[in-house]
């Protein structure tokens, strides 16, 4: 009997365990209600529909820049350098001293052609004299044919020795000014090759010299585009060192044979460098109107998303954002050409895209 009322008074514990656990599991099951992330959560977008427009044809390239004139800076005669007057980068004048070669040697030769020069002056007024007096003696009938002959050959010799010292003097004189290298044009230094103490040999390039005032970006043009390229067409030229700056060209040099390996026409667009910021070597892109007219699709901007050089925008289809990769053509204003992944008519999500995934419930907003 003691036995069977222990019993009994395990059932009070019993349910109240019971009650207890089933309290919990329900409060488990409403916590989890609400912190569980919501599937159903619905943005609100703005769409617009990919349409054509109307837009100029425009011809884009890639190419380098490269200096207008270019002036391969030697010396004409050998020597030790005596000084290098700039270095890479100085803007130089027309003129303007880049290099001075020990002179010495130079001066003494001209010194000693020119005491050449004297002595065979000397010499031929002497002759000319004696070739005077005979001349009078000659026509008495004082001195035979042959002897006054003889008379005229040393005159000529004489004269002859006065134009080959008055050349070696020249010459030696054209040597003595070659031992200062200038500039042939104006400029600005590039690829310095020479220091002091240097010995040059004659026509070893020891710098360039480039006039940048003025640029050419060079271009390849395909056989296929060549016929809407003409000169003096005007060219909009971007570079990533500039981002925020267009820079205005024209179209100056086609030359009229292609490359025989790639079969493009070089072409040169002139561009104005006054602010020396365009330099030789720089990447660049250029775009070219043709002045002919056609119709693309078109997106708004703000409808694409990029990632890995891959382009996508979302279409809205019924309540869901649908993603697509789309190729892309050229900026025209606000828009942006559709190449490919669209159709006409479709709507494109132009709001929240940076946020959208693909298959995100969504709402139109009026």
């Amino acid at each position: 009997m003691q036995g069977s009322w222990k019993k009994w008074l395990w059932i009070p514990v019993l349910l109240g365990l019971a009650l207890g656990l089933f309290k919990f599991s329900d409060y488990l099951k409403n916590n989890k209600q609400v912190n569980a992330p919501s599937n159903l959560s619905i943005q609100t977008v703005e769409a617009k529909e990919a349409a054509k427009v109307t837009k100029e044809e425009t011809l884009s390239y890639t190419g380098t820049i490269e200096a207008v004139d270019e002036a391969v800076i030697s010396a004409k005669i050998a020597g030790r350098v005596n000084q290098v007057s700039v270095e890479n980068g100085d803007a130089v004048a027309s003129g303007a001293v880049l290099v001075s070669l020990e002179s010495q040697e130079y001066i003494n030769a001209v010194t000693i052609s020119r005491a050449l020069l004297q002595k065979a002056e000397v010499n031929l007024s002497t002759v000319e004299v004696n070739y005077q007096r005979n001349k009078t003696l000659y026509e008495s009938g004082a001195i035979s044919k042959k002897d006054f002959e003889d008379i005229e050959i040393s005159l000529k010799l004489a004269e002859a020795e006065v134009s080959s010292a008055a050349a070696s003097l020249a010459n030696a004189e054209e040597s003595l000014r070659n031992c200062t290298v200038n500039s042939p044009i104006g400029g600005v230094v590039s690829d310095r090759n020479v220091s002091n103490g240097q010995v040059l040999s004659p026509g070893a390039q020891i710098m360039l010299i480039k006039n940048i005032s003025d640029v050419h970006m060079i271009i390849s043009v395909e056989q296929k585009d060549l016929a809407s390229i003409t000169r003096g067409m005007e060219a909009v030229v971007t570079l990533d060192s500039y981002p925020d700056r267009k820079f205005t060209g024209t179209v100056e040099i086609i030359n009229p044979s292609a490359n025989k390996s790639a079969r493009v026409f070089e072409t040169k667009i002139r561009i104005n460098n006054k602010d020396n910021l365009l330099k030789p070597g720089m990447f660049a892109k250029a775009e070219l109107k043709t002045g002919k007219t056609g119709e693309i699709l078109a997106v708004p901007q703000n409808a694409l998303t990029g990632k890995e050089g891959m382009f996508f925008v979302f279409t809205a289809e019924g309540d869901k954002a649908n993603r697509r990769q789309v190729e892309i053509g050229q900026v025209v204003e606000q828009l942006v050409e559709i190449k490919s992944g669209l159709t006409e008519g479709q709507k494109v999500i132009i709001t929240n895209v940076n946020k959208l995934k693909d298959q995100d419930s969504i709402k139109i907003s009026d």
